[in-house]
């Protein structure tokens, strides 16, 4: 019986200290792989909490990968790797091969060349083709979207219909999208006002500055350790004019003598960003958990881009096993992390683009939380919250890396405007972002549960399929062998957006033969004009 003394808890909720108490145990082996966990009515009345709170904590659990629940048999903790210590740049690690490790599982993930800085030529792609039969994305296009109501629904494979700097599944050209029509612009004219006239000209200059107003990288600092457990100073923050000026910031200070290894299939712009920089790219396919860490270790890749809370446009969630992984892979060649000339060794760019609009349960936890290698840069954006008119991004890095940041690329201005920066500071100290946060994922999650509920009431029951509910802005709909028309046409009438990922087999979301899959995004959709056969 797991014991946990729930009244040291400080001010974390019941559920949220039980399932980080147990991920904690899961991850430092004190519950050991394949280890039945309690029932919820026993754990309840041994830790003197509700069921509902033991549900709650098993049900994130299961979401991040730690647990697994079987039928009629209960919860059991999932199996993950070792962590990994530093490699040598020949392979060693504790006198082991690369690939020994202890453990049953996992071993053959960190295969592969060492870190040396050589890249084979075959596995650097400009532009990547689809890789093992999965869709990648080019950018959008008018000529290249797919089919206007009331014509052919026959789709072009890697034709997407959303694409935007904001992120992934962002409507092309939406202006109406929800966080744009649900900004509380009174609200935010009345905290411009108070900038204007309360702020100085020194907090205006220190907003100018490289790495942007500490005001607001404070702000962003307490914002990511309530709402995403992460202890990360204001010094290690930030602030962009957007995840464009992220990534160009990322290639200066990492290096542009890397590969960036990129997902397939993933975000269709990434590629052609990485590319403009003059930064080689290496696509990678996904396994079942995420990125294949096999393959980013025989890629040549020494920086991965991934997005582990939801994958795009796949909406995978990296499974804690995967994540054990991943993180083990960035740690290879750790004692030579950084030298004279800059960073070196593996690095884990974590894009969480849209990990406010998790429906049910609280966010999936960051890479960058359980990172203690100091591996991961943490890349999130307010564009998808507050809407297109705020251009405004951050990133979160390791402690080396802050200071090679200052070093390198400390004398650059800001790209974004001060007043916006201290404005926005204000707007999330005052609590304003929080309740425009909630009540957005309210308007969307409505959404998606009426454009379900009519799906299910509608002819199409029988030959659609959705998966991925509730796990962010978007999810993906498995269409039946001639059914695409109708489902198309009448979705993209109401204003749906749909991406299409594949067919049969080797679509993603494990359809059937004969099956289209689709990601979906109803941030635009029209309830009522959503008319189905």
């Amino acid at each position: 019986m797991l014991s946990y003394d729930m009244d040291k808890r400080g001010n974390a909720s019941r559920y949220d200290y039980l399932y980080r108490r147990i991920r904690h145990d899961i991850a430092h082996g004190n519950i050991l792989p394949d280890e039945k966990l309690p029932s919820k009515r026993a754990l309840a009345r041994n830790l003197g909490v509700s069921v509902i709170t033991v549900e709650a904590a098993y049900a994130q659990l299961i979401a991040e990968g730690y647990v697994r629940a079987e039928e009629r048999r209960g919860y059991f903790a999932c199996e993950l790797s070792p962590v990994a210590r530093g490699v040598q740049c020949d392979g060693r690690r504790g006198g082991k091969r690369d690939g020994q490790r202890d453990g049953q599982r996992g071993g053959d993930q960190l295969r592969g060349i060492a870190a040396s800085g050589s890249i084979p030529e075959n596995a650097i792609r400009r532009p990547s083709p689809a890789s093992a039969g999965l869709t990648q994305f080019p950018a959008a296009s008018p000529e290249r979207r797919l089919a206007s109501p009331g014509t052919s629904a026959r789709m072009v494979e890697g034709v997407p219909a959303f694409a935007s700097e904001g992120g992934p599944a962002t409507p092309a050209s939406s202006l109406e999208s929800a966080a744009t029509a649900l900004f509380p612009y009174q609200t935010w004219a009345r905290v411009m006002r108070r900038t204007l006239a309360e702020e100085s000209s020194a907090t205006l200059a220190q907003a100018a500055l490289g790495a942007g107003s500490p005001r607001l990288r404070r702000a962003i600092a307490a914002y990511l350790r309530e709402y995403r457990g992460m202890d990360v100073p204001a010094e290690r923050i930030v602030v962009a004019a957007g995840s464009q000026t992220l990534y160009q910031l990322i290639i200066q200070l990492l290096g542009r003598d890397r590969a960036f290894a990129i997902e397939s299939p993933g975000y269709p712009l990434l590629e052609r960003m990485y590319d403009a920089q003059g930064a080689r790219c290496a696509s990678v396919p996904l396994a079942a958990g995420g990125i294949d860490v096999a393959a980013l270790s025989e890629s040549g890749a020494s920086v991965a881009h991934v997005m582990p809370a939801h994958q795009f446009p796949t909406g995978v969630v990296m499974s804690a096993a995967h994540r054990r992984d991943l993180l083990n892979w960035s740690r290879m060649d750790a004692a030579r992390a950084f030298s004279s000339d800059g960073p070196r060794g593996r690095f884990i760019i974590e894009d969480d683009y849209d990990a406010e609009f998790r429906m049910s349960g609280r966010p999936i936890a960051p890479l960058a939380s359980v990172d203690v290698a100091g591996r991961v840069i943490y890349l999130n954006s307010f564009t998808k919250s507050l809407g297109a008119a705020f251009r405004i991004a951050y990133m979160a890095l390791p402690e080396d890396l802050a200071a090679q940041f200052e070093l390198k690329l400390g004398f650059y201005s800001n790209t974004v405007s001060p007043l916006e920066q201290l404005a926005l500071a204000r707007f999330i100290e005052q609590g304003h972002y929080e309740r425009h946060v909630n009540r957005l994922r309210t308007h969307v999650k409505r959404l998606q549960d009426g454009l379900v509920g009519r799906v299910h009431e509608s002819s199409l029951a029988k030959e659609v399929a959705f998966e991925g509910l509730d796990r962010g802005l978007y999810f993906s709909m498995r269409v039946r062998k001639g059914a695409q028309d109708r489902a198309v046409g009448a979705l993209q009438a109401a204003g749906v957006q749909l991406a299409f990922l594949g067919r049969g087999p080797l679509a993603w979301s494990g359809a059937q033969s004969g099956e289209s899959v689709f990601a979906l995004n109803c941030e635009s959709l029209n309830i009522e004009e959503l008319l189905l056969p």
